[in-house]
């Protein structure tokens, strides 16, 4: 049965959101209470049973019925020490600005047609660019991140999809920001760049908009969904605007402003805007 859970209580997450919450260690590095805006809905698949503790769901949207993808989810024993390795956070859970992104990318499935289109940073899922690859005209989709176990969780859910996805183009890479000679192969190649919630570590903050001057072509743009998180998304915007005209838009998708305005009646012990609610970066040549 698919389930339209009310925005709090996670549909991205909902066999994943106790294994969450539930670990101190998890908790000690990351703040998990709000979980999603409820743009995306899962139906748990028990029938498809996977080594190592790892599920599968069926992700839906109910405003653009065409999509829908199957998910596996890494089980979450995670250390402090290990969520804070080259981004192992990725691999927790989908986090909300993921899902926002998503679902922007589903509502503006026009954009993307004869692109090409690179997700960075997209942990275990890459569900953006997942969606992206199976639901618009896409020339080529490239689902990277800088996590090992991250890149093999998403190239089984690529061979899971694979046969949703017709003309578009499609591969998975590990791809580490502070490795440029590693993707050298990549520079100029991309029409559009999609990110969430990436903005957060200090020291690779330089690398994301380092990695997103290479990727992009000329006129290309990237799109990225993140947080305010203090000051993090202002520092990231002051070093990519010597290389990128960047707008930063709070009310992007009235269906999104309006489920955030909803949470901000629950308090900040439950929906602190400063870490939960996603905005809207664009950087454009």
């Amino acid at each position: 049965m698919t389930m339209f859970p009310s925005p709090g209580i996670d549909p991205v997450s909902l066999f994943t959101l106790e294994e969450c919450t539930e670990s101190n260690q998890v908790n000690s590095a990351s703040v998990r209470r709000f979980s999603t805006f409820g743009l995306l809905s899962t139906n748990h698949l028990p029938h498809k049973l996977s080594q190592g503790a790892h599920r599968w769901a069926e992700y839906t949207c109910p405003h653009y019925r065409e999509f829908s993808v199957s998910i596996r989810h890494l089980s979450n024993n995670f250390s402090a020490s290990e969520l804070v390795g080259f981004n192992n956070t990725g691999n927790v859970c989908v986090w909300p600005a993921e899902e926002v992104l998503t679902f922007h990318c589903l509502k503006n499935a026009e954009s993307f047609k004869n692109q090409r289109i690179c997700e960075l940073g997209g942990g275990m899922t890459c569900l953006a660019g997942i969606a992206v690859a199976v639901c618009t005209d896409a020339a080529e989709v490239l689902l990277t991140d800088g996590n090992e176990n991250s890149v093999q969780n998403v190239q089984e859910i690529l061979a899971e999809n694979r046969s949703k996805i017709c003309q578009t183009s499609i591969a998975v890479r590990e791809l580490k920001w502070n490795k440029r000679q590693t993707f050298e192969d990549l520079n100029g190649h991309f029409d559009h760049v999609i990110s969430a919630d990436c903005l957060f570590f200090d020291r690779f903050r330089q690398d994301l908009v380092d990695t997103i001057d290479v990727l992009l072509k000329p006129k290309g743009v990237a799109t990225i969904f993140a947080p305010h998180r203090g000051k993090t998304l202002e520092d990231f915007c002051q070093l990519a605007r010597p290389r990128f005209t960047v707008e930063v838009d709070c009310k992007y998708d009235q269906l999104v402003w309006q489920k955030h305005q909803e949470m901000l009646t629950q308090g900040k012990e439950v929906y602190d805007e400063d870490i939960h609610y996603p905005v809207m970066i664009t950087l454009t040549r």
